[in-house]
């Protein structure tokens, strides 16, 4: 009688390596998560990443070029750290670049582009003056309000994902694991 394989049988080595390589953004997002909770307080440090989220998807609208978001994220993680080293106000170096980009995008033709690709701008407003609002409230105060920004990127991320527009769906992937994750992560970090 032959070995008929079960149901139950553990996947092969093979098609486990194949799967965590065909998901490698959210394992990406998940050790960007980690690194970014490592050192918390209170959970405001996060706006960082709302902003920069928002300002990195309101670029990659501007260009009309989604697989450009790659190069944005980088050069975002490159500015923040080259502003950080100089000792400049990053606040200030941040705004300035969201307010350009922002006129930018009122000035080029995204208003008049698909519904996904306009609404860019005004969720650039309201996530990076929820990012900012956060960091100027009381802590407690600020935390839950960049969690739900967090979370409410990650929702904007999965529509995203699922219409393949605006930005890469790796990167659109990788950032919503990353945003639901810091989201839940400060959540928890309130309780404790």
């Amino acid at each position: 009688m032959a070995d008929v394989p079960s149901s139950s049988a553990a996947p092969s080595p093979g098609r486990v390596l194949a799967f965590l390589a065909h998901r490698w953004p959210t394992l990406a997002g998940l050790a960007a998560a980690a690194f970014s909770v490592m050192d918390e307080q209170d959970g405001r440090g996060q706006a960082l990443v709302v902003f920069l989220a928002a300002l990195i998807y309101l670029g990659t609208a501007v260009v009309d070029r989604p697989g450009v978001v790659w190069i944005l994220f980088g050069a975002a993680v490159a500015g923040v750290t080259v502003v950080r080293v100089i000792g400049a106000e990053l606040w200030t170096v941040l705004v300035a670049g969201a307010v350009a980009v922002t006129v930018l995008s009122l000035v080029s033709d995204l208003p008049r582009r698909h519904r996904l690709a306009a609404v860019q701008i005004p969720l650039m407003l309201v996530f990076g003056g929820a990012a900012l609002v956060g960091l100027a409230l009381d802590p407690v105060l600020g935390a839950w309000l960049v969690a739900v920004a967090l979370i409410g990127h990650a929702v904007q991320d999965v529509i995203v994902w699922r219409a393949n527009k605006v930005v890469a769906r790796s990167l659109a992937e990788f950032c919503a694991v990353l945003d639901f994750t810091l989201g839940i992560a400060i959540i928890v970090l309130q309780f404790t």
